[in-house]
This record gives structure tokens, sequence and C-alpha cells, in this order.
């Protein structure tokens, strides 16, 4: 509501006070102005969104409503839905709303968040049919704070083709720089209004901008005027479109001239063409500007390098920049590859270098590549950004001709066109069997990789691409593996680098596309396992192909756990290794322990002949007889996998007949055994 406005109330209810009792003042009834009522369309029996502005003065919180009243004759979607509606407050902002109903022509919207006093809402109704009749039509809004509707007239039987400018004649634009992506200062008009029209403090006009890449996001009153004076108020309403409220010093003008100074951020569109328009809107009524010419580029084109232009291969990227103002540090750079799948899902800092410093935190999104410039850059006027090898960069999988864009402090640069050339992508290989295993599963307990790798999609060059091996947090990774800790197919690597959490590991044979890779880290190159106990996940990449090649679950289990592998005379428990007896053994894929195993290692009690073992735990008795493939538990004949044999003069007993008995569980990877409850 306006100042001259409240004024008015304001002696109405201090009069109504004085003559009669307080009880009958309708306070309530002038809580609310109507700012303006308008339509996309007015012309009859016309399906249109109307836009209704109105101010309160009354706070309103969630769960209370708004009301629109449409008059008879309206026909209002009675399956109007939240979609169908949206509300503003006078920033631009969305309110949300809980719900939307439509009864009798009145559409009620509950809100779903508080809204204070004084604000201007912008609420937007679609699905509403004109009258067929032409004529002047009254709408109604109230809130739950109003007893009664506040009405404003909107004019319904004008054709569509009338709400443009009458005369036919096109208003003027004068803009600073004709360049393509310049920032400008701009000025519409001066242009008359339609019959009977006047500027109206309070009212808004509404500008709309040729394309969707003109408008910052805020643009300050004090740069903008109408006929000479400065705005009460602008709003940025979407990428392409903003309010304007007309100022006391044109009210009742019977024309409208805008100008926005340079600094308030417009720039000219991005491409060069000479059919640009812009539409200015007043009182239900648009008007169209002449058209105007955008030409060449605001910033000189660069050249991009790369590594590898071949489609569809992982390439370097590096390019220089002249730029039009100087760089900071913790500036905003955005780079726009040409399609989405160039670009993986993670990106490190460590692969991005701006004049030679590394950058910080990198975000990916569809093709686009954000970081920031390094704090302590030093300020230039020159930028050479490089993406390296292990940024994971792709080239098109299509050859042809192709470019990318840089934005940098809300400025972009193009580059000139570069070519790639065609050589195959890398081809699709079934990894749902690879396997990663721990040669240890006990907590903070040293660990070797065994890493199974059924077949590459790309070939892997030696000495130049690379595995990655990326470990949780909570492994201990150290700060150097030696390159003879590590083996490639049984050959020892040609280098080992550590950075964070990963591995990467540099073969020194090629390795064809499609061939089965076994990667193993030896327990002496200082990889320790987490010291919590839970399941982890191991994940492998290739240089050459985009995006995780697998990932693995490695249990790591309490410390008190038993690891052993088949074929070796002792166990480990609690980091200290015991001999066995005899060493575990595999018959017809049934592990067997030697007898003292599940005394000395599981602490259970064990008794046994060259004829005869007897294990107890706990409650459970179980005994076997040498060259027999029946035991009894407890009494009861249970048949064994396979039959129990003599090893070394000691019985060897099957694994998993007494585990699944006495609540042990075992992991098994790659003939790495750790037994635990």
């Amino acid at each position: 509501m306006h100042k001259s406005a409240k004024t008015g109330i304001s002696v109405l209810l201090a009069t109504t006070v004085l003559a009669s009792p307080f009880v009958v003042v309708p306070k309530a009834a002038y809580a609310l102005t109507v700012e303006d009522i308008s339509a996309d369309d007015t012309s009859a029996d016309e399906e249109t969104e109307y836009t209704i502005e109105f101010e309160i003065d009354k706070d309103l919180k969630s769960g209370d409503e708004i009301f629109v009243k449409f008059p008879s004759g309206y026909t209002v979607d009675k399956k109007l839905k939240k979609s169908d509606v949206s509300l503003e407050d006078d920033d631009g902002d969305d309110i949300s709303i809980d719900s939307v109903s439509v009864s009798s022509n009145v559409v009620t919207v509950e809100l779903d968040e508080k809204v204070s006093k004084g604000t201007v809402l912008t609420l937007t109704i679609d699905n509403v049919t004109n009258p067929d009749d032409k004529g002047s039509y009254s709408i109604g809004v109230k809130t739950s704070k109003e007893s009664t509707y506040k009405n404003e007239k909107i004019t319904i039987g004008k054709s569509s083709s009338s709400s443009s400018s009458s005369s036919g004649s096109k208003f003027s634009v004068s803009q600073s720089s004709k360049s393509a992506e310049a920032s400008i200062s701009l000025t519409l008009g001066k242009f008359n209004l339609s019959s009977k029209s006047k500027l109206k403090k309070g009212k808004y006009i509404y500008v709309d901008f040729p394309t969707k890449d003109m408008l910052p996001k805020s643009i300050s009153k004090s740069d903008v005027k109408v006929n000479g004076t400065k705005a009460d108020y602008v709003s940025v309403l979407d990428s392409d479109s903003i309010r304007i409220e007309v100022p006391s010093g044109a009210d009742g003008d019977t024309s409208i001239k805008l100008e926005f100074t340079s600094s308030a951020g417009i720039k000219n569109p991005s491409s060069a063409d000479d059919d640009y328009t812009f539409e200015v809107e007043y009182d239900d009524k648009k008007y169209t500007s002449e058209k105007i010419e955008v030409t060449g580029s605001a910033n000189a084109s660069f050249d991009v390098a790369l590594s590898d232009r071949g489609a569809g291969a992982r390439s370097s990227y590096s390019f220089d920049i002249d730029l039009s103002t100087k760089l900071y540090s913790n500036t905003d750079i955005q780079i726009d590859f040409p399609s989405a799948d160039m670009v993986p899902p993670v990106m490190s800092g460590y692969s991005i270098t701006v004049n030679g410093d590394q950058v910080g935190v990198v975000s990916t999104s569809n093709g686009r590549v954000s970081f920031r410039t390094p704090s302590g850059f030093k300020s230039t006027d020159n930028l050479t950004v490089k993406f390296a090898y292990d940024a994971y960069l792709t080239n098109p999988k299509t050859a042809g001709t192709y470019s990318l864009t840089t934005k940098i402090d809300n400025k972009t640069y193009r580059s000139k066109s570069f070519e790639v050339s065609g050589t195959s992508a890398p081809v699709a290989v079934d990894n749902t069997a690879a396997t990663i295993g721990l040669t240890r599963a006990t907590a903070s307990t040293p660990t070797g990789l065994q890493i199974a790798i059924k077949g590459l999609g790309a070939p892997i060059v030696r000495s130049q691409g690379f595995f990655e091996i990326v470990l949780p947090a909570g492994f201990r990774v150290p700060a150097y593996i030696p390159a003879n800790q590590v083996t490639i197919n049984g050959a020892a690597v040609n280098y080992v680098g550590v950075r964070g959490q990963n591995l990467i590991i540099v073969p020194s044979q090629d390795i064809p596309a499609q061939t089965a890779v076994q990667v193993n880290v030896l327990e002496a190159g200082g990889i320790v396992n987490p010291a919590t106990t839970g399941v982890y996940s191991i994940g492998v990449y290739t240089s050459e192909e985009k995006g995780l090649l697998f990932a693995r679950p490695a249990t790591i289990v309490a410390l008190n756990g038993v690891s052993f592998k088949a074929n070796v005379a002792s166990f480990t428990k609690s980091g200290k290794a015991t001999a066995m007896a005899a060493a575990p053994y595999i018959v017809n894929g049934n592990t067997l322990m030697p007898a003292s195993f599940f005394r000395d290692g599981l602490g259970m009690s064990v008794t046994w002949t060259t004829t005869t073992a007897k294990v107890v735990s706990g409650n459970t008795v179980m005994q076997f007889k040498v060259g027999s493939n029946v035991a009894t538990v407890n009494g009861q004949n249970v048949t064994l996998p396979v039959a129990v044999q003599l090893k070394n003069k000691i019985p060897a007993l099957p694994l998993r007949t007494i585990t699944d008995r006495s609540g042990y569980k075992i992991i098994f990877v790659n003939g790495n055994y750790t037994v635990y409850k």
C-alpha cells in the first residue's frame, strides 16, 4: 500500500471511531491493496493466465489463505493444481504454497510459510477462461485477515493483437555498444502510451529482453530511471524480464522513457544478429521496440591444445586467454565443454592449474567444470588453464569440429574451433565378476590388495596409462609405496604414486583391451586396515576409461579375527603369527584345517588321535573319524562335505562344518581367509 492511500485510511478510521462504537469499525476490510490485475490474453472466451499484484498490511502465517474471486462469466479449472499457481514476493523469491482449491469461481491458495506485512505479492493463476461477453469485470482479492474482497477491474474483449502498440510504430533503442556480450548502458523510448493510459505511482512497467543471457541476478533501483526519475523499485522476474515500479516523479505521464546505466549489469546477447527486439508492457498494453543489431564478439577467441585428438580418447586440454579485465584470487571460472559426456562426474583440483597454480574445490555438471583461482593468485590480464591427462577429460565420441566456452568474472570467452578425428571409443567389458580382496581383514592390521579385473575396455600403454585404486577413509595409506611392492600380471610395475587415499599404478608392460588383469599390492607396501570394523567400498579406475570401472565391498573385522592362507602352515591373530601342524588345503572345494587350529586359533576345546578328533564349542560337541564323511554333533549323525583326512599325523577337519555350528563367520577372497565372530 502506498503512502497516500495509508494516510486516507488513517483519517477515515479516526473519524469512524469518534462517531460510533469501536466494535463496528471494519479495520480488516482495508488491510490489503490491489496494485494491478492483468491477463496474458484479454480476448473474450480465451483460456489464459492471470497475474494479481497486491500489498498486505498484516502478517500472514503458514496455513493462512489468499482468495481470488472471479466474477460470473469466468470459468476457472475445477482441477487447478499447485503447478498452475505461483506466488512471489517483491524480491522475486518464490513463496511456498501448501494447497490450491477452486469453489464457485473462487481460487483458494493456502500458504506454507510466513509472509510479513508490507510485502507486495505477485500471484499468477493459469487455466482461467475469460467470459464470452466483452466488458469490464471486477476481480476480487482478500486474505484470511480480511472480511471483504478488494476489487480491481479488467476489460475483456480486446483481441490479442490490440495489446501491442496501437499506432503500429516501434519505439527506439539506444545501446552504448553493439558488441556481443558487451556490458552496456541502455535507453528504451521515449514512446507515447495508448489512448487514455497514464503512468500511476506504484503501478508496474514490465520489460521483456530479447534473450535470456542479458540480465544480472538483480538490478539496483539507482541504476534505472523512468522518465528521468529514479525508479521506486526494480526486480528481476526471470532470466529475460524485469518489473519496474513507477516513481512519483513520473506519476500522470502519458509516455515512457526507460534508462539503464552501465552499472545495472545488462549485457548484449551472446550471439550476433540484427533482429533483436524489446517489449514493454504497462496497463495490459504491450509496446514493441525497433529491431537492434548485435555484432561480432566482445572477447577475442583463443586456441585450445589437446594431447590426443582422437574421438572418444582421453586427453589433456590447455589454452591461453587474453582477458578484457584483470583477474584476481578467488575469482569464479566456469568452463563449458562441447558435450556432457566429456567431463567425469568427479574431478580433482590437483588436475587443474591456472597460471601454474593448482585450483581448489572443483565441481562438475553436464559438461561444465567450475572452480576458483586459488588464494594468493597474482593479478593478471592473461590466463593459462591446463587440464592434466589425469583430469579424465575425454574427447567427443564423434569426429568433427568443436569449441568450448569460458566464463570468467561474469565475462564470456569463446575458443576457436578445434578438430576431433576418428578413433573408436572404449568397448564395453563386463566386470561384474571382478573381485577385490584384502590379504588381512582384521582391524588396524597391515594388508595387501588383490584385484582381479576381468577385462579392460581400452588398452593401457606402458609407462603412460595407469590404474587408480581408491581406498576409502579409514585405511592408512603411506605417502610412498615402492614399485617393487606392486605387480600387474606378475610383473613389477613401472611406478606407484600416492594421492591422498588413491594409488596411481603405472604398468611396465602394454595391456591390450579386453585383457584380464591381476593387480597385487603386497603387505610390505604399508597399507593398514581401518581401526573401525565394518564394510568399506574400494573402487578401481583406469586412465583410459571414463568413470568407475567397478567397486567391491571389503569387510574389516575385530582384531581377534584369525587370518590364514591355503597351503601356508601358519595363522595370524592379533598381529601375531602362529605355526600350524599342517597347512590348510582344499579338497573338492572344501577347506580342511588341522584339528589344532580350532584350539590354538579359535580357543575351542579339542582332543585328537591319529584316528579320531573331538571339538567342543560351548554346548556343541562334534566328533570326527579319520576316513569317514559322517560326524556326530550332540549325538546326531551329520554328513560331511568331504571325509576327514590325516595330515602330518593330525586329523584335518572340514572348516565350514565347525564354524557354522560354533557361531563363526568366514571371509574368503582370492585364497585369503579370515575367521571371526
